[in-house]
């Protein structure tokens, strides 16, 4: 039995979740592989996952090797024309396809149904991700969703959409969110245990007590609005009193945002370091003391799984996917609207005013939630959608 997982891009959280499916395939006596399109993108610079990378895998478009003018991205029709010969060599006997919307995942879908080579569905799309309309939707159930045999989702939020789209519940299956809750949870326990020596490898971290955001700088991650909330809780705290704002990342809001924190005198107490890469991250989140995810949409958000495996209380956007599995409110985290300014300034407000005993508990509370949602969650749920793609084909 040969499984193949097809993913977009992989790093380091991916990494993980394919590691823990490569070894349930072993134990059984079966072959892995994994395939991503291209190795590195803007969106997502990784920094150096080779040493994650412990499983059998074929890159489509690698940068060494592709010429700068091929379009890699995820509406690229050429890793789709390049797909079927390449499961031509793998013989895959079930495929993990990521979604249906994508050339890639089509193209996926168009080879299995011409080889009776059965499906799995992997998917974390929730039916308040956009506005819908109905005749969209049978389209795509009638076309695509359909026609998997198997599906494996991030939570409740995206098993609904897909048993809305027609899927049936019996076929889908828990697990395909998840990062690597050791890995995150001992980095952030180590700088802890040593800030001195955790400011030292990063620099750039702040003496100050600080809260993180770690994101893209896109209009749809909604960073301007919370500097904007800042701001205001900095007002109502002090300046004497407040904590730091520290936002991992990079995207085309990025001198918006910057333009804002001097429009609103922040330059001491907004830290941009920039992308940081999944071998440092674990020094900026052990340090903080909440962590912050304000996105107005968001499919899943693996951020939050790492915040909660680093032990912090979360302070979370309603319309962020994982909230609905991840944030108990007001015991592991708080909850706003993303769309009110007031409202997030009310949560930065209230994590400030507990004392340090709670917002531990908070912490502790994270990881007990997130440890449900571990590699290994994803091999078993792969493994159970495995089973049953065979029998419903």
């Amino acid at each position: 039995m040969h499984i193949v997982v097809i993913f977009y891009n992989i790093g380091g959280y991916h990494a993980a979740r394919l590691r823990a499916a490569y070894a349930a395939c072993k134990q059984k006596g079966w072959t892995f592989s994994a395939i991503q399109v291209t190795d590195t993108t803007k969106e997502h610079p990784w920094g150096d996952v080779e040493q994650e990378i412990t499983f059998p895998l074929k890159t489509l478009l690698p940068i060494a090797t592709t010429s700068p003018s091929t379009l890699r991205n995820q509406e690229s029709t050429v890793p789709a024309s390049l797909l079927p010969p390449c499961l031509d060599t793998l013989q895959p006997d079930i495929l993990a396809i990521p979604g249906w919307g994508f050339p890639i995942s089509r193209a996926a879908l168009a080879w299995c149904r011409k080889h009776n080579v059965p499906t799995i569905l992997m998917s974390e799309s929730k039916w308040d991700d956009e506005k819908r309309q109905w005749w969209k939707e049978q389209l795509k159930s009638w076309l695509y969703v359909k026609k998997y045999n198997a599906a494996l989702v991030g939570g409740k939020l995206h098993r609904d959409y897909l048993i809305k789209l027609g899927f049936p519940h019996e076929r889908i299956f828990l697990g395909y969110d998840a990062v690597e809750n050791d890995y995150f949870s001992q980095r952030a326990e180590i700088a802890r245990l040593d800030p001195v020596k955790a400011r030292h490898r990063q620099a750039k971290i702040p003496a100050k007590p600080y809260f993180i955001v770690v994101t893209r700088l896109i209009k749809r991650k909604n960073v301007f609005r919370l500097v904007e909330a800042f701001a205001a809780y900095r007002q109502q705290i002090g300046d004497g009193q407040a904590w730091d704002l520290v936002i991992c990342g990079s995207g085309e809001e990025e001198s918006s945002i910057r333009n804002l924190i001097v429009e609103q005198k922040l330059l001491d107490c907004v830290h941009l370091p920039g992308f940081i890469t999944y071998q440092a991250i674990g020094d900026w989140y052990g340090l903080a003391n909440a962590f912050v995810h304000p996105a107005l949409q968001e499919q899943w958000g693996l951020v939050l799984n790492e915040a909660c495996a680093a032990g912090l209380p979360v302070l979370c956007s309603r319309t962020v996917g994982a909230a609905y599995e991840l944030i108990d409110n007001g015991k592991n985290g708080l909850l706003f609207d993303p769309q009110s300014r007031e409202d997030i300034t009310r949560t930065l407000l209230t994590i400030h005013k507990m004392d340090l005993d709670s917002r531990n508990k908070m912490g502790q509370f994270s990881k007990d939630i997130v440890a449900n949602y571990a590699p290994q969650s994803f091999a078993n749920g792969l493994l159970k959608a495995v089973d049953t793609a065979i029998i419903s084909r």
